[in-house]
């Protein structure tokens, strides 16, 4: 089924907000222009080849590992850094072990947040759904890997288009069992969607454990290929890549600006076996580089229970 993107924003139906690759930016505002960090370059591992950060040199230690710390301690230890770096920020997360099946720290699990590009992992399930599951032809397959690797927003409008828009969201809910995603009010806007951290981990657990492992693969392969610097020039490290240096990983990030907030989200899978979610809606003005600070800082902070769980 190969696909030829031909997007503009009246084709895609956007009022209102100007679009870039995962950013929504309001009318009248300025898009956000930081320079991206310089960020070491990412060590492919095993197939399908997550991205491994380089973790900073330390000084030897003698200290005893500490004991596991449990649920409730580690969420309040997520939420507290995530509001110490930018306070007023409102944050959800889900941290699941896949290996187990036990939840090491949730806040807000239930609660329905703004997508931003996360959105992207839905339509890329419905592209590989559509008439059955079927592996994307290369044309779709490479259409995919710069919608998630990349962050393409025209690709994602293109493909919203011609899928069918907001109904996108709703098969995919009804197919994987999403309880609290809904699409967005306006159809042209697909990253006004809204997921709730349970529902964003329902989906990697569905595209590792439910879709045919040959239609999955080229989507992880995407998802582990995660580029530094998105297609529009944003710097999509953030959160799990820059929190977890040491760690592999594959991920979908969403950031978009609004009249009454900035939206920053780290998602994905962590060393083949950890399935995270922070979702965070930070107030409005906030400094582009600060609340990206503040998921990295939330995601840092629940770096114990990568390595004592188990």
């Amino acid at each position: 089924m190969s696909r030829r993107i031909r997007w503009t924003l009246a084709g895609a139906g956007i009022s209102g907000l100007v679009l870039t690759s995962g950013l929504f930016v309001t009318a009248g505002a300025h898009p956000l222009a930081d320079p991206p960090p310089p960020t070491p370059s990412p060590v492919a591992s095993t197939s399908p080849a997550p991205h491994t950060t380089s973790a900073s040199s330390t000084p030897a230690t003698t200290t005893p590992a500490a004991p596991p710390p449990g649920p409730d301690e580690m969420a309040a230890a997520i939420t507290d850094a995530v509001k110490a770096a930018s306070p007023g920020a409102q944050a959800g997360f889900v941290i699941r072990d896949r290996d187990t099946g036990r939840t090491l720290a949730a806040s807000g699990a239930d609660q329905a947040y703004y997508t931003a590009s996360v959105v992207k992992l839905l339509i890329a399930l419905d592209v590989v759904h559509t008439g059955g599951w079927h592996v994307p032809d290369a044309a779709t397959a490479a259409d995919l890997t710069s919608m998630l690797a990349g962050s393409d927003d025209a690709v994602a409008s293109q493909l919203w288009e011609d899928d069918g828009g907001s109904d996108i969201v709703t098969r995919m809910a009804e197919l994987i069992g999403l309880t609290a995603t809904t699409p967005a009010e306006d159809p042209g806007q697909w990253g006004m969607a809204r997921m709730s951290p349970d529902d964003v981990v329902r989906v990697y657990d569905y595209l590792e454990d439910s879709v045919p492992r040959d239609v999955a693969q080229p989507v992880l392969t995407a998802l582990a290929g995660a580029r530094a610097t998105a297609d529009d020039g944003y710097p999509q490290y953030f959160g799990i890549p820059d929190g977890l240096p040491g760690s592999s990983w594959l991920v979908k990030q969403g950031w978009m600006i609004l009249d009454s907030s900035l939206v920053l989200n780290t998602t994905g899978i962590v060393d083949g076996r950890y399935v995270v979610a922070l979702l965070t809606e930070q107030p409005a003005g906030t400094a582009d580089a600060t609340a990206r600070a503040a998921v990295t800082a939330g995601i840092a902070a629940a770096a114990p229970v990568f390595t004592v769980a188990g």
